[in-house]
């Protein structure tokens, strides 16, 4: 039996898709987006310890760390290519081609690269547990993402994939959020434990900290208000058996 609508998805309400819309947010995330993965990287090219921004402990500390940064990289640009609606529907073999390249040369690398190497950032225990919720998480939605995809559950795929980009620019948006919590730190300097000290070692923990929080959970926040506002809650189907069968039999399943 042929279905036109997908287990889990809501159909689209009359109106809703417009065709020929042009996706200027995502345009305007893409150029953003880009221009601060060239501006991180660019640190990194050549590979130098002495230019590293984040201080390596060692010089097996910055191999991870420069391995870990370009994998991400290649997962930020090819998850913006993911979402491009015209690669989806005029490319179908390059848009599986290219979520290829973002999990296995992107996400899933990038990811088990980043365990070692948050076990040497040198920001606090803080910020070290929102690194590794945020790696965690990331791995996670990358995986589920991957195995609905491999079963034809395109609207579960789409939802985990949005989550998972929304975690692949936490990273990025954790440096936007770094300046606001210095502002907001900036009027305690004299309190304990700064004591006047804007270069001290606890003001930067906890700006490290409080950017990596904030570029884990708003993102998350907005993804999911993005879901639930673009697909809403995904409808249980439910198994009703045939008359004259002992069988039950779903939509998904004929």
């Amino acid at each position: 039996m042929v279905t036109t609508e997908r287990a889990g998805e809501r159909p689209a309400r009359p109106g809703s898709r417009r065709r020929g819309r042009r996706p200027w947010w995502l345009l305007a995330l893409a150029v953003v987006t880009v221009a601060t993965v060239v501006y991180l990287v660019s640190a990194y090219v050549p590979p130098d310890m002495a230019t590293s921004r984040i201080p390596p402990r060692d010089a097996t500390h910055y191999a991870l760390l420069v391995a870990h940064i370009f994998t991400a990289a290649v997962a930020t640009v090819a998850g913006l290519a993911q979402f491009w609606p015209w690669l989806r529907s005029r490319h179908p073999v390059l848009h599986r081609w290219t979520g290829r390249a973002y999990f296995f040369a992107g996400v899933f690398p990038s990811g088990l690269l980043a365990l070692p190497v948050i076990a040497y950032a040198p920001f606090g225990a803080s910020n070290q547990a929102a690194l590794l919720m945020l790696d965690v998480a990331w791995l996670f939605t990358g995986v589920a993402g991957y195995r609905a995809v491999r079963q034809r559950r395109y609207a579960d795929h789409r939802r985990w994939m949005i989550r998972n980009y929304a975690l692949t620019l936490g990273s990025l948006m954790s440096r936007v959020w770094g300046p606001l919590v210095t502002l907001a730190a900036l009027p305690q300097l004299g309190d304990v434990p700064y004591r006047g000290d804007a270069h001290g070692l606890a003001l930067n923990h906890d700006i490290a900290s409080g950017g990596a929080w904030l570029g884990l959970i708003v993102n998350m926040i907005i993804a999911e208000w993005y879901i639930q506002r673009r697909y809403g809650v995904p409808r249980a189907v439910s198994a009703r058996p045939r008359s004259g069968h002992g069988s039950a039999s779903t939509p998904a399943a004929r």
